[in-house]
């Protein structure tokens, strides 16, 4: 914004080396040039496409596209409202306007690898395996680039869906090597342990999911698969519960019910 006045009042308070308090203290205005204070257009722009941003998180998708679209009109040029935008039409399930967008924020920045990264989920998403997996293995590959773990963990499900758990459950762990906290990761890992009959790692990573991603559907029916072979009926009661209280309409609850 611009200060409307002609010019600013700089007060410098000079007091005289005197040590009486009845001294009259002099004052000194020094005039100085107005300081405009405008943003650029680019910094405006960021601005609201941080805002679409945060609207898309809270799924409130005509507030985000509203902003974008301002955002755009101040500044063309932002890869990352491109993506943004792209994000909201998957969400959408409108895949060809998806696409469009990524298609604009890609042409802007070809090695921006945190778009590449939502691009390749995008593609897998929409059963364009081969596609993606080109894609995640050139983030892998990016030597400067620390944030792996998506990348990882779906070219660890490209594993399991050709049957090759090992080398699934290797990229599984350098994802949790990114990021310790990853939910995919640690769920994928627990089912692998589950799967090997390994009961107290898999109750350990299951664990470790849900202080990443709370007490999800999946989780609790594998929670209470591990505890079961554990034989730790407590637990599996607790499980239960939680899982009939959280999904009363969800065929796992109904069947617990059945049961009892």
């Amino acid at each position: 914004m611009k200060i409307n006045a002609a010019y600013l009042l700089v007060l410098i308070g000079l007091i005289t080396a005197c040590s009486s308090n009845d001294e009259p203290k002099k004052v000194v205005y020094v005039e100085q040039e107005t300081v405009i204070l405008d943003r650029s257009s680019q910094d405006r722009a960021k601005t609201l496409t941080e805002l679409g941003l945060a609207y898309y998180k809270l799924e409130k998708y005509n507030y985000a596209e509203d902003n974008l679209k301002r955002s755009l009109k101040l500044d063309n040029k932002n890869a990352t409202t491109y993506q943004v935008f792209a994000l909201i039409k998957q969400r959408s399930k409108k895949p060809d306007q998806a696409q469009h967008y990524f298609d604009k924020a890609l042409k802007l920045e070809p090695d921006n690898f945190n778009i590449l990264t939502a691009y390749a989920v995008f593609l897998y998403e929409e059963e364009r395996h081969d596609e993606a997996v080109i894609e995640f293995k050139r983030i892998v590959n990016a030597p400067f680039y620390k944030k792996k773990w998506v990348a990882y963990s779906y070219l660890g499900l490209y594993d399991l869906e050709n049957d090759e758990q090992r080398a699934a459950e290797i990229k599984f762990y350098k994802a949790l090597q990114a990021d310790s906290s990853y939910s995919l990761a640690l769920f994928e890992t627990a089912k692998i342990r589950y799967s090997k009959g390994e009961m107290m790692s898999a109750r350990a990573y299951v664990e470790r999911y849900f202080g990443s991603a709370g007490k999800t559907l999946d989780g609790l029916e594998l929670a209470i698969k591990i505890e079961t072979a554990l034989q730790t009926y407590d637990l599996v009661e607790q499980y239960q519960l939680e899982l009939t209280r959280n999904f009363p309409f969800s065929k796992a609850a109904e069947k617990i019910q059945h049961n009892y």
